[in-house]
């Protein structure tokens, strides 16, 4: 059992009700509607954010946690609540040395991007981070993020070794992994500072062997307290502190920007690198290639790229033949320079490198005829990395940015968008499902994502209103082919208040799935003061505040 505790009391902190300056915290990534709050707090200590629950318990008022806003389901756009933004809970503390890595505690405002450069001092690394480095790790834990590198590492869940969590009456429970456990049918326990005891029933709800699954509350056998709150996006309290487990940073980075005629070329050079990196991790054989991350653009999103002109500003020529292109990254074992780099590649093209991670790289790439217009970004040129990674992250940008503008002349435009999940070999599968399904439905669409994990992200880029009820259509259909082939409908972006992935969610896991999650959300929020009206609908919801 868990004892909670009371931290040192201060003055509840003021919540700011100035409309302007609210009107900031009323939006999230999503492109959702701008919400409504009750106001907003921007705490800045464990302290204050159990004054500030501890003082508004008599009155229920209910608590929506916001970070970055990065969300892409508006779990971030308040519907009423008091918005609680951790936005000044930065700290980073001390990194502690550790065999085959280090530990660090940090708070969950710590953005992404400061983050990486922080460890980069003790040449240390935190694998699971999304695309966008202006997210938050409080966010990410949230939503269990994954991003681009989990392929080899895995997602935020297994990263994470405790947690401090504000429940909703104030109290703070510090808990680590292993600490408290339970099985499927039992309960874990929470003792209240005023001596009730909470019982958590665990869920018998099974979720499938991929990955990454950002759906609803974590189920396994035995399941442990941090992973209830890993990925419940905010509903079961507020995360102050996070413990985090760092690997060394890798000696030396090659990136590889490959173009092939089409998608299906891309999901074949992804399935030889996946294979030839699983084959040399299982037999200790350093010459890999070490690959951690494989990702895909499509067509439709390169054509994005191409007209947008973001391909000439980040000097990226692409071959008229290319109908898709893959971003690598491959880690070596040991240190290089950049020259040393180009010449071990020049070495491999010309076939006198011998048996080495990048001659056994560029053999893979030359059986997809693929050499001639790659681009790579090798040891130490942070600057070309970073632009052939905002290429790949350009596409999410420019649909928004579409969706955007054909707004201001269809006002009942609204984005749709997958987030789906398969075993790696049930890829092409469910890429012919996404693009059979929205050219049935003469939709316009952009395929991009995670394809080393089998995570992609199908976008309709809808036109009208029609075309949105089609593409919702085409989305419900996805999700129910994604199941069938062993995956998940939710991969990393969770479900929030989206009510398609919400009715995806029930679908998915079926009504008594949700229900065990609302038992959860019961035994740890009696109240219901945390995010009401994320990841299930409540039973009514608030009106805007007068």
């Amino acid at each position: 059992m868990i004892a909670a505790r009371r931290p040192p009391a201060v003055a509840p902190p003021g919540i700011v009700r100035d409309p302007d300056l609210v009107a900031g915290y009323l939006e999230d990534a999503s492109g959702a509607a701008p919400g409504y709050a009750a106001g907003v707090v921007r705490v800045e200590s464990e302290s204050e954010a159990s004054a500030l629950l501890s003082s508004t318990l008599a009155s229920g008022e209910a608590i929506l946690c916001q970070a970055a806003r990065t969300s892409l389901t508006a779990g971030a756009i308040p519907r009423g609540e008091i918005v609680v933004s951790v936005e000044r809970m930065g700290a980073i503390g001390p990194v502690e040395r550790r065999p085959g890595g280090g530990r660090v505690v940090v708070e969950p405002g710590v953005r992404l991007d400061d983050f990486r450069h922080a460890l980069a001092l003790h040449d240390l690394y935190y694998p699971p981070v999304p695309t966008y480095e202006q997210a938050m790790v409080g966010g990410t834990v949230s939503t269990n993020a994954g991003g681009a590198a989990t392929f080899k590492y895995g997602v935020t869940r297994a990263w994470v070794r405790a947690l401090s969590v504000v429940l909703f009456n104030g109290d703070v429970i510090d808990v680590e992994r292993g600490q408290e456990m339970a099985r499927p049918g039992e309960e874990l326990r929470v003792r209240l500072s005023s001596g009730v005891e909470l019982r958590i029933p665990v869920p018998r709800y099974r979720l499938p062997a991929v990955k990454k699954v950002s759906a609803g509350y974590h189920a396994a056998d035995p399941l442990d307290l941090v992973d209830l709150f890993v990925g419940a996006e905010g509903t079961l309290g507020l995360i102050t502190s996070i413990t985090l487990d760092l690997v060394p940073a890798p000696p030396a980075l090659v990136t590889a920007l490959v173009f092939v005629a089409d998608f299906g070329r891309a999901i074949g050079l992804a399935g030889d690198l996946r294979s030839a990196a699983l084959a040399s991790r299982a037999a200790g054989d350093g010459r890999g290639p070490d690959v951690r991350s494989i990702e895909a653009v499509d067509g439709g999103g390169l054509a994005l790229l191409c007209a947008s002109g973001d391909t000439r500003r980040l000097r990226v020529a692409v071959p008229d033949r290319a109908g898709a292109v893959v971003l690598i990254e491959v880690e070596l074992k040991e240190r290089s320079t950049a020259d040393a780099a180009e010449e071990a590649l020049l070495a491999a093209y010309d076939g006198k490198a011998g048996d080495t991670p990048l001659a056994r790289l560029v053999g893979i790439l030359r059986q997809y005829a693929a050499l001639d217009d790659v681009q790579f970004a090798l040891p130490g040129d942070e600057t070309r990395r970073a632009a052939l990674r905002e290429l790949r992250e350009a596409v999410p940008r420019r649909v928004g940015e579409l969706l955007a503008e054909r707004q201001r002349t269809s006002a009942g435009l609204r984005k749709v968008a997958g987030d789906l999940v398969v075993p790696f070999d049930r890829v092409s599968e469910i890429v012919r499902v996404y693009e059979t399904g929205f050219e049935s439905r003469g939709l316009a669409y952009a395929i991009w994502g995670h394809l080393s994990d089998g995570n992609l992200h199908p976008n309709a880029l809808v036109r009208d209103e029609r075309e949105v009820a089609a593409a919702i259509d085409a989305l419900d259909e996805f999700a129910d082919a994604a199941v069938r082939l062993g995956g998940s409908p939710l991969s990393e972006h969770g479900v929030g208040r989206d009510p398609v992935k919400q009715r995806m969610l029930r679908r998915f896991l079926g009504a008594e799935a949700i229900d065990e999650m609302r038992a959860i959300k019961r035994a740890l929020d009696p109240e219901g003061r945390f995010a009401p009206g994320v990841l299930f609908e409540t039973a009514t919801a608030p009106g805007p505040t007068p």
